[in-house]
């Protein structure tokens, strides 16, 4: 099909903080629509999908059909690239924003289709991404501790509006020891109050975190930062 018209901190920040190309060239959704197009036909994915983040950033608060598009372009450039966590992430923003065009659909079943499934949900312990908007995510890995638990470490993300000129408006760091069944866990040594609790509720490739909002429970993170939300998993392995 053509196309149409933690992270860790530093590797957030750096990427970014990265051009496609020249910034003039890459200005307007259009203009990275082109630029990352002919990436893409070039076999020069990491580059498209860098260029078709820069064209979500511009029509992610605007047209439907140009948000569509978009993510469309991300899903299909993650495809290829072999990064097929993220083209299933990308589709769960484009289902989330009840889009249902004829490309997103055709793509629901190629992620579908290439998407080891069982793989990723075999064990809780990988990389999971929840979106923060403007084409960042936060970040939560679980990893296996050693003595048959596991250790989750949040970075969530709050991007605000100029995430290109000035990276994320807030950022926060989080982690601790996982108790729990691997189903249902709650976080454990984050230094985090009695009344704050923390608690992961996992089905298959999917997280959701749930948390107290209550004072000090979030001093974890800038203003409005929360580690609460569904996230996917998108890597067996974290990194």
């Amino acid at each position: 099909m053509l196309i149409r018209q933690k992270l860790p901190l530093l590797a957030l920040l750096l990427g970014l903080a990265g051009t496609v190309q020249a910034t003039e060239e890459c200005a307007t959704a259009v203009q990275c629509n082109q630029v990352g197009s002919a990436a893409y036909q070039d076999g020069r994915f990491e580059q498209a999908i860098e260029a078709f983040e820069r064209q979500l950033r511009r029509v992610e608060e605007g047209d439907t059909a140009q948000l569509e598009l978009a993510l469309n372009n991300l899903i299909l450039a993650n495809l290829r690239a072999g990064n097929t966590g993220m083209a299933r992430a990308w589709l769960g923003v484009a289902l989330h924003n009840n889009l249902s065009g004829s490309s997103t659909r055709l793509h629901l079943r190629k992620v579908a289709e290439a998407l080891d499934y069982q793989a990723l949900a075999a064990s809780p312990a990988g990389r999971y991404l929840r979106y923060a908007g403007q084409a960042v995510w936060s970040e939560l890995l679980i990893s296996e501790d050693g003595n048959g638990g596991y250790h989750a470490s949040f970075s969530p993300v709050r991007a605000g509006a100029r995430v290109e000129e000035y990276g994320p408006a807030a950022l926060g760091e989080l982690e601790g020891k996982l108790v729990g069944d691997a189903v249902q866990m709650h976080l454990e040594d984050a230094g985090l109050g009695a009344d704050c609790a923390v608690q992961l509720l996992r089905e298959g490739i999917t997280v959701q975190v749930l948390e107290v909002f209550a004072d000090g429970c979030q001093d974890y993170g800038g203003m409005g930062i929360s580690v609460a939300g569904d996230y996917i998993k998108v890597a067996a392995r974290p990194r």
